[in-house]
């Protein structure tokens, strides 16, 4: 049960403008496949990809598997496909195979026993990692510690969907992604830094991912 402190979002979208742009999220197809991406995001990533480069991407909620095949489909078009893309749920939902997409069984209630560490030191770096499960503050509380504990400084972290506290929807997710990531860097002050630059690009957090563009500095 969530009982941290609570943080209030600083977001310039007003409630019924996110309400109405998240009813056309939630019809967003790629290639026939629902993704559930906000535009804003789909060109944050983008600059995100194209700036870390990263080694390895870890994507947990793969859903149907439309957000990992954009992935895949950016990361050729920028000259990144080195870049390892899996992406991990707690049941298979996919309906299509692609070799650059390696789709995973993973429960983030218990993510080392999918993930030990000897897979995840092996991993090639920078490491990206995306946080777009359940939402549950606990389980985005726990892939952000699991990625505290992998990660090293200029790895960074996306996570999804901290628009449900400007929506006001807190209470269905027992606090949310908002309130797990203010929980997260509470513990980690020195750590970590949220990546304004991102999450400030189109207006104050004129993202899906409210406050959830985060670096890890040390």
């Amino acid at each position: 049960m969530w009982q941290a402190k609570k943080h209030v979002p600083d977001c310039a979208l007003p409630y019924a403008v996110a309400d109405s742009i998240q009813r056309g999220i939630l019809s967003f197809k790629y290639k026939g496949i629902p993704t559930y991406k906000c535009p804003f995001d789909l060109a944050l990533y983008t600059d995100v990809f194209s700036d870390l480069k990263p080694g390895t991407i870890l994507e947990f909620g793969s859903n149907q598997g439309g957000s990992a095949l954009w992935m895949a489909d950016t990361l050729d078009a920028l000259g990144l496909s080195e870049t390892k893309l899996f992406t991990f749920d707690i049941e298979s939902s996919c309906g299509y195979k692609d070799q650059r997409v390696n789709f995973k069984i993973c429960d983030v209630n218990k993510i080392e026993f999918y993930l030990p560490a000897d897979f995840m030191a092996a991993l090639r770096r920078p490491l990206l990692f995306i946080e777009d499960s359940s939402h549950q503050f606990r389980h985005v509380k726990n892939v952000l510690e699991f990625f505290h504990k992998h990660s090293t400084r200029g790895d960074y972290i996306i996570v999804e969907d901290g628009i449900i506290s400007v929506l006001k929807a807190e209470a269905q997710y027992d606090g949310g992604p908002f309130q797990a990531i203010h929980a997260f860097l509470d513990q980690h002050p020195s750590e970590y830094q949220i990546d304004r630059k991102r999450c400030d690009f189109f207006g104050r957090n004129v993202t899906w991912n409210v406050d959830g563009y985060i670096r890890r500095i040390a």
